[in-house]
């Protein structure tokens, strides 16, 4: 009977521990799921980032392909298609 009872008592102490060790790694899984949503909110930032810094880049990088005598020509040709859009727009308006 002595043995049963320190059987139990080992038994209960071993459950008792596991039930902490449980608790505690939830607790830990939660603060991990909440570090990786940050880390994932901060990556999508950083793409965005990137792809903003890019597309700067490639737009300075035309700038400088072009003379200015070219970039007047694009100029004019873009204004003059503004123009259109804007009497196309204009017509549907009506």
């Amino acid at each position: 009977m002595e043995d049963l009872h320190a059987s139990l008592k080992d038994l209960q102490s071993s459950l008792q521990n596991l039930l902490k060790k449980y608790s505690a790694l939830k607790t830990e899984n939660e603060n991990l799921k909440s570090t990786i949503q940050k880390l994932n909110s901060l990556l999508q930032e950083k793409d965005q980032q990137v792809q903003t810094s890019e597309e700067k880049l490639t737009t300075s990088g035309l700038a400088a392909i072009y003379s200015d005598e070219e970039k007047n020509v694009l100029q004019n040709r873009i204004d003059a298609y503004l123009k259109e859009i804007d009497k196309c727009l204009t017509l549907l308006n009506t």
